[in-house]
């Protein structure tokens, strides 16, 4: 994997900056104390393996203080030359991660991290990959195995769970025994059974008698086994015969079942038979059922239809009806127009009765007299408006004598308008005088008429109405004709429904007539229409009734089927013979249930048998033979315990046995032991040895490659590295071997950074993680730091090598566009 470009979100000092690494696999990243190198790859390790939580020191956090984000990109390419951003910002667990695939142009899944890092994790990163701070004490005690442990921790993986597991074994191998140890338990108990082994043999005395006993002790021993194992055999019989004879009634049982051995069970007789006759007969139940409910309602709805005679004489005149239906819009405009006529009529004969009609040279006089009144326009003119003309006059004359020209005209003009004036309000008052006249004798002739001059209008209009009226008599006349015409159509019309309608009243006015023929001829249709719509539920149920019967006749043919493929005549022949198939059954079932709870092989020694009795015999005979055995048992164990009393007197107050039990507990104990350790001593051999086979090829590499690193560091002056009593030694070009702890800082720093650049080129082989170099060359001297320099230098051919420093002379030994200066930013 190899570093493109870093964008920082926010981390420490830095946010919202880039910075792109070289195209050269040697990144120099230049900057004084406190520009801000450790808090740059800091941030890289926190995009690539998590930020680090708050609960060791927030301090390594690197929150920023100016701005909110947190959190950075990683512009990387991969051994398969693939390219990604990962973006890694504050969350849970080390931040929320994303995973920019570009060259898909797409997001993917965070696994691909997992896949490119293979079993590096942080801290495996950090032993291997990353060279910063030193610690001189813990490098002068840095052991083979440890080395060798990190090598393993990567070998495959699960590595270090199994590593684990086999310190844990090493430790428990030797908190249980240890070759040179003296407080282990199987140590001390080692020396206890040497120290046993010397008691029994002084405890060894004249054990004659004691042997003679021992001798019958086992004879009786013996004899008590033989007896023991007949016991065993009568207590197996007994058990045995007492089984037969628990089994003896379900025997019985089996035999009562011998007519149904042989017995099949008909097919066609099963539930699944049963179910299906019952299906049928409940559908046939539930379609017959149907069809009564679909009869009732043919019968309801036929009694709804109205068998009234009026209903027939209607449609058996329908024809006619529907003619005259059509004259409905005639009818009713003719009794309009009679209705007409007659208020015509009456208001002629009210008129003629109830006006006067004034004579034709007074209307004349008065509509003359009439007009020459509206003519004459009414005098708005008032003495004020008379006084103000008559100033005004007197102004201008007096302009006009008395003051220079200008006021001269104006007096002039103003004596003019309101002379013109004077003479208008003058003119206006004679017309006045010539209305009051009119007025006066209009009033006159209209008071033999009874009318006032405010009357005048109306009165006029109504005269020319009489006037055109007054001889009418013709024009009622031909009203009352067409009256009688209208009233003879009229009668006609209803004459004819009054033979199509039984109970028409001609008494009524036509209006009511017309009324009551229209709600008859409603009615009438309301009652067709209820009587077809009942006539279509009927068809509906007819078909409906029809759909049933068809589905009985197929209920009915299926159930025909039924029992004949049975053979039977009727659903109770099938009841019957169902119950005498399912009874077969259940004897079969029970007659196997039976046979489960006894074998063949007990079956047959039952049958050796005529009754329970003879069984019951046999117990008792077997019971007899156990007591009389048990007696004689109980007889040998009293004399047994007498010997036994007799050998614990002849032993030395206990000793020798005492000791020859310890003896045998302690061997048993110092076995369980040995298998104890063995199995961890083993199984931590073999842990080793998986480990050491799944890395075998990288130990001597790194060997190798810490060697030839070494001495380029030091120009050759050290020519070995190697391991006595796991303690770090170096050997000099001349020979001497130093302890770690012996070397100077300088030197120290060499053999350190020797070690991590060989784990790094060894791991690098199979994932190409950047080395990452933290300040680390501030104990070198020029040609030191000039050595360390040109190997980084030939270590970037393969892997990307980031190297921090404030030496501003570093910069000068590497090409300029490899050199990142922060002091710049």
């Amino acid at each position: 994997m190899k570093i493109n470009k870093l964008d920082v979100l926010g981390y420490g000092k830095w946010h919202d900056v880039s910075f792109d690494f070289t195209k050269d696999n040697l990144q120099i990243i230049f900057g004084n104390n406190e520009a801000g190198k450790t808090t740059l790859l800091s941030l890289i390790e926190g995009i690539i393996f998590g930020f680090v939580d708050g609960r060791g020191s927030g301090y390594e956090q690197y929150i920023p203080k100016d701005t909110s984000s947190y959190g950075g990109k990683l512009t990387i390419t991969t051994e398969e030359n693939r390219h990604f951003i990962l973006t890694r910002v504050a969350g849970t667990h080390g931040g929320d991660l994303t995973i920019y695939d570009i060259d898909n142009d797409m997001t993917t899944d965070n696994g691909i991290l997992k896949k490119i890092l293979g079993p590096i994790d942080r801290n495996t990163f950090e032993n291997l990959f990353y060279f910063g701070d030193l610690d001189i004490k813990a490098i002068s005690k840095l052991s083979k195995n440890e080395l060798v442990s990190r090598i393993q921790k990567v070998g495959f993986v699960g590595s270090d769970e199994w590593i684990s597991l086999r310190d844990d074994l090493e430790k428990k191998s030797k908190e249980l025994y240890a070759p040179t140890g003296r407080k282990p338990p199987l140590n001390v108990l080692l020396k206890d059974y040497d120290n046993l082994l010397n008691q029994i043999e002084q405890s060894k005395g004249n054990l004659d008698k004691y042997n003679e006993l021992q001798n019958k002790h086992s004879e009786i021993n013996e004899e008590l086994r033989s007896m023991k194992q007949q016991v065993a055999k009568l207590d197996k019989e007994i058990q045995k015969t007492k089984h037969l004879s628990q089994l003896w009634p379900i025997f019985e049982k089996i035999n009562t079942f011998d007519s149904v051995k042989n017995m099949d069970v008909k097919k066609g007789f099963a539930e699944d038979d049963d179910k299906k006759l019952n299906d049928l007969k409940n559908q046939l139940f539930l379609v017959n059922k149907q069809l009564a409910s679909v009869d009732a309602d043919i019968n309801a709805l036929q009694n709804q239809i109205s068998n009234s005679k009026l209903l027939d004489e209607f449609n058996s005149n329908k024809s006619r009806i529907d003619k005259l239906v059509q004259d409905f819009s005639n009818i009713n405009d003719l009794i309009n127009q009679l209705n007409v006529k007659i208020s015509m009529i009456d208001e002629l004969e009210n008129q003629q009765s109830e006006t006067t009609v004034a004579d034709e040279n007074d209307l004349e006089n008065i509509r003359s007299l009439w007009n020459s009144y509206n003519q004459v326009s009414e005098n708005t003119s008032n003495s004020n408006f008379t006084i103000i003309s008559i100033l005004a006059m007197i102004i201008g004359f007096g302009l006009v004598i008395f003051t220079p020209v200008m006021f001269k005209i104006c007096g002039a003009v103003l004596f003019v308008i309101a002379a013109i004036y004077l003479y208008y309000l003058k003119k206006n008052a004679q017309k006045t005088t010539q209305k009051q006249e009119i007025a006066s004798e209009l009033q006159n002739n209209l008071s033999k008429y009874g009318v006032n001059i405010d009357e005048v209008s109306e009165w006029l209009s109504e005269q020319n109405y009489l006037k055109k009226h007054v001889n009418d008599t013709q024009t009622l006349d031909s009203y009352e004709k067409d009256v009688e015409q209208y009233k003879n159509q009229l009668n006609q019309y209803f004459d004819e429904w009054k033979h199509l309608v039984i109970d028409l009243n001609r008494s009524v006015s036509y209006d009511k007539q017309l009324e009551n023929i229209k709600q008859y001829v409603s009615k009438m249709n309301d009652l067709n229409m209820n009587s077809l719509r009942i006539n279509k539920q009927i068809q509906e149920q007819l078909a409906k009734k029809k759909e049933l019967s068809d589905q009985k006749n197929t209920l009915s043919n299926e159930v025909s089927t039924f029992l004949k493929e049975r053979n039977l005549s009727s659903i109770d022949d099938f009841v019957k013979e169902s119950k005498v198939q399912k009874n077969i059954e259940e004897n079969k079932k029970e007659l196997s249930n039976f046979k489960s709870q006894i074998s063949d092989d007990e079956i047959k020694q039952l049958q050796s048998y005529e009754n329970v009795d003879q069984l019951n015999k046999k117990i008792a005979d077997f019971t007899g033979q156990y007591d009389n055995l048990r007696k004689q048992i109980l007889d040998l164990s009293q004399q047994l315990e007498t010997i036994n009393i007799q050998l614990q007197h002849y032993i030395n107050d206990g000793t020798y046995n005492e000791l020859l039990q310890n003896k045998s507990n302690q061997e048993a104990e110092i076995e369980s032991m040995v298998d104890q350790w063995m199995s961890m001593k083993l199984s931590s051999q073999w842990i080793d040895e998986a480990l050491n086979i799944a890395t075998a090829d990288r130990i001597p590499l790194f060997e190798k490659k810490a060697k030839e690193f070494f001495g380029i560091l030091t120009n050759q002056r050290y020519t070995k590295i190697t391991y006595y009593k796991s303690k770090l030694k170096v050997t000099r070009n001349d020979k001497l071997q130093f302890d770690a702890g012996e070397l100077s800082r300088g030197t120290i720093e060499q053999l350190y950074l020797s070690l991590i650049l060989s784990l790094s080129v060894v791991f690098g082989r199979s994932y190409q993680l950047p080395i990452i170099i933290d300040d680390g060359l501030t104990e070198f001297d020029s040609n030191r730091t000039k050595n360390a320099v040109n190997l980084l230098n030939k270590l970037s051919d393969n892997l990307q090598v980031i190297y921090t420093t404030c030496d501003d002379g570093i910069p000068n030994l590497v090409d300029k566009n490899d050199v990142l200066n922060l002091n710049e930013y």
